[in-house]
């Protein structure tokens, strides 16, 4: 039986995104020695049609399938999400105990009640609706450095799974006991800092942290405060790589 290599760490990008919004964020944690590779989301990087037929459910079973395969080569996996994608990796946490942190930037857990009723009256009658442009402050920052491909057209009812979802992510936060590292954007329209805040309340975590940017948007990791993202990103998963000396009282 081959011998475990030492450190992985899954990416996971946000609702309606691709592997490029997490691709410098991926380059960094190569760059500070950590394997590092960013998931596509069953129903993304295709058709919007194809988006229409993947929900919640096949999103985390994908993200447990893959963290599952990490667990079989690695000694230790960090989970590391964006938006949906920081949902996902609460998620994951919550199932897999073996997981040696996670990190959850904007992570949602209430998003808009108005919004959520509005979209379960709507879906059956609204298939589609025009997707939001990406929420960040530096946007020609970003349209220099990323061509997105997102789909131009949102299904309700992938929305409506998301939101379908987020009672049962709140309840399972108290499971979550491994390391945590919680980002949120003062100023994001898409997800409330307010989410992560609960995020941090509820999760059973001993160590764990939470940073409020105060100038960035949602895409914090393409904003302007993305570095502090990647140095707080980078020095969490040095710190619980490293054995933790036991404290003898």
């Amino acid at each position: 039986m081959s011998e475990k290599r030492r450190t992985f760490c899954l990416l996971l990008h946000g609702f309606n995104g691709e592997p490029l919004d997490m691709q410098e964020l991926e380059h960094e944690l190569r760059d500070a020695g950590f394997d590092a590779r960013t998931l596509l989301l069953p129903g993304h990087g295709t058709t919007a049609r194809d988006f229409v037929a993947h929900g919640w459910d096949d999103w985390l079973g994908e993200v447990r399938a893959e963290t599952q395969r990490a667990l079989t080569r690695y000694e230790r996996v960090f989970v590391i999400g964006h938006s949906l994608g920081a949902a996902l990796t609460l998620a994951v946490a919550a199932r897999e105990p073996e997981v040696a942190g996670i990190v959850a930037l904007c992570p949602p857990t209430r998003l808009n009640p108005r919004l959520g009723a509005l979209v379960r009256r709507l879906q059956n009658m609204v298939p589609y609706i025009p997707s939001w442009g990406e929420d960040v402050r530096d946007r020609l920052g970003a349209r220099r450095r990323y061509a997105r491909s997102a789909y131009r057209w949102t299904a309700l009812k992938t929305v409506h799974s998301l939101y379908e979802a987020l009672p049962g992510l709140r309840a399972a936060l108290p499971t979550v006991r491994c390391p945590a590292l919680i980002i949120a954007a003062r100023h994001d329209h898409v997800v409330p800092a307010r989410d992560a805040e609960e995020a941090y309340r509820l999760i059973g975590s001993q160590r764990k942290e939470l940073v409020i940017l105060e100038r960035s948007f949602h895409a914090v990791t393409k904003d302007v405060e993305r570095h502090i993202v990647f140095e707080r990103t980078i020095a969490f998963c040095q710190r619980e790589s490293a054995p933790h000396t036991p404290v003898i009282l």
